[in-house]
Formats: structure tokens, sequence, C-alpha cells
């Protein structure tokens, strides 16, 4: 994993660290570099002819491949999972790691001038959203890491809130959401992959500390549970955005959110969990399976021959 914790965690809620699995780094990259290819295809290009495993498809179905691959693969990994222990602080990455492909399945077929244009009224650009996602997930992070090494300290008179001054060294969040599209689907990943790697390891005792949230008291679980909610609120806002754009939905971009939506569901099966080895071997075919789906596709599409049916 190349993302970086902030010494701000490790100090204030030292604990052991999960790396992320390399099985999951290459299906990952298998995904991305398929959806790279996909997203470029024009709606009017589903209905040409293409060859799936020597039969005569359409263009459309190989999206469809792609989510079918997902599920099934989704199935074998639960299977070689399911006598693997697990946590809450587990599960709630895992939740937290299926938003993300949501949102990831937004902005894959965005275009960069996309995230600085104005949607009027004073509403934000998704440029502004984006920071505040990635901003909100690196204050839980320290939040929660505050409230953790307070946790014998007398409660707080008032209103449950962290010292303000703490966070003085965390980066502006305008500053979090900087460059193209693909480079700010990078830092998502970042902070999302580098927070989950230390709370996943979260003991029972430490989901249950009391710390402050909105100025209430919640528990550590509670603003973990938040993560997956807060992206998820945030990703609908964006989905609005693009509304008052008047950027219409395309069916190219519903069906990069169905294989993404899936491949979120697929990776909160071991996502920031140990993974045995059945499980080890999914991950690697589910890659292997998503680099061949698209053998031929590019000379379909130059091609442009209407499909038959089939």
């Amino acid at each position: 994993m190349t993302a970086v914790l902030d010494p701000f965690v490790l100090e204030r809620a030292p604990g052991p660290t999960v790396e992320l699995d390399p099985g999951l780094v290459r299906a990952r990259a298998a995904l991305n570099e398929l959806l790279t290819r996909l997203a470029r295809i024009d709606d009017s290009a589903l209905t040409y002819s293409w060859k799936w495993d020597g039969h005569a498809v359409d263009v459309r179905y190989a999206f469809y491949r792609a989510l079918e691959t997902i599920e099934a693969a989704t199935s074998a990994l639960s299977r070689a999972m399911a006598g693997a222990a697990t946590t809450e602080a587990r599960d709630a990455v895992g939740a937290a790691t299926a938003a993300r492909w949501e949102l990831h399945g937004l902005l894959a077929t965005l275009a960069d001038a996309d995230l600085d244009a104005d949607p009027g009224g004073g509403e934000w650009t998704m440029r502004q959203t984006l920071a505040h996602i990635i901003g909100g997930q690196r204050g839980y992070a320290w939040g929660s890491a505050y409230w953790i090494s307070a946790r014998d300290q007398p409660a707080p008179t008032g209103k449950w809130r962290a010292p303000e001054e703490l966070f003085a060294a965390m980066p502006e969040e305008s500053q979090e959401a900087q460059g193209e599209v693909a480079q700010v689907r990078r830092l998502v990943d970042d902070i999302v992959d580098a927070t989950s790697s230390r709370y996943a390891t979260l003991t029972t005792d430490e989901m249950n500390v009391i710390g402050g949230w909105s100025g209430f008291p919640v528990t550590i679980g509670f603003r973990m549970w938040r993560w997956s909610s807060h992206i998820q609120e945030h990703t609908v806002q964006l989905d609005k955005t693009l509304d008052m754009l008047g950027r219409r939905r395309t069916e190219v971009q519903y069906l990069v959110r169905l294989i993404t939506r899936a491949f979120g569901r697929f990776e909160s099966e071991v996502f920031g969990r140990p993974v045995v080895d059945n499980a080890a071997r999914v991950l690697e075919n589910v890659a292997s399976e998503l680099r061949a789906l698209p053998a031929g596709l590019d000379e379909s599409l130059a091609a442009a021959v209407p499909a038959g049916d089939w």
C-alpha cells in the first residue's frame, strides 16, 4: 500500500495496522484499466458487434460481462472468507470501501473540466465537494485518534468537541482535491486506504470509546460507520451537481456505475482483513478475467458493424 497514514493518528491512536492485500491491488488495477477503456465508449457504439469467448454478441455485453464476472467472484470470495474472523471495525471499513467505489463509478466517466464547472446558486463545484469528502475522511481519522487518546480524561462540559488547535496541522480542505480527475481518484483511494489501515484493527473496547460528533457524545464505532454514509451523502451531492450542470447521464455512465458498485461489494469482503489462500486465488482470478475481457473490443469499435440478433 502506497498511502501513508498521518502521524497524528499513529501518535494518538497507536496500535496495529493492516496492509492492503497485494492481490486486491492487482484486482483494482485490472478494474481501473478496464474502466478507462469502457468509459470512452459512446452510447451509439453499444450495439456494435463484438465477439466474447468466440460468440457473437454486442459491445453493451462487455459491461454486463464485467458485472457478471465481479458478482460471481464476490460469491466465491464470500465463501472463501466464510471461516475467517471479522470484527465491527473491519466491517465498517468494508462499508466505507463499498461507498468509495460507488463514488469512483461517478468519477470514472467525468471530464477534467467538470471538476470546476460552476453549478450556480452558490453551490459547490464538484472539486469542492470532493475536497470535502477527502478532508472529512481525514478529519474523522484525526478526531477519533484524539478521542481514543483522551478516553481516560474527564468528560467535556457542554458540547463534545475536540480542541480546535489540535487540528491546525491538517491540510486546508480547499487543497485536498487538487489535480485532474485521475489524480483526485487516487487521492480518494489514498485517504480511505490509509485511514482504514489503522481503524480496521480497532478492538471492541476502542470502538466503544466515547467521543464527539457535531458536539454530541457518540462512540468511535458511530464515527466509523459515519465514514460510509458521509461518502455516500456527498456522492448524492455530486449527482445533484451534475444535474445542475445539465449533464445528462448516458447509458455508459449508468453501466460503469453498475460495475463499480459491484466491485465495491466484492472488495468489502476482504478489505481490512487478512486474506486466506482460497480468497487470494479469487483475487488473482478476477484480475486475470477483467484484463482479458476487452479482447477485440477496440477492433469492434473501429469496425462499427451493427450486431445481429443473439
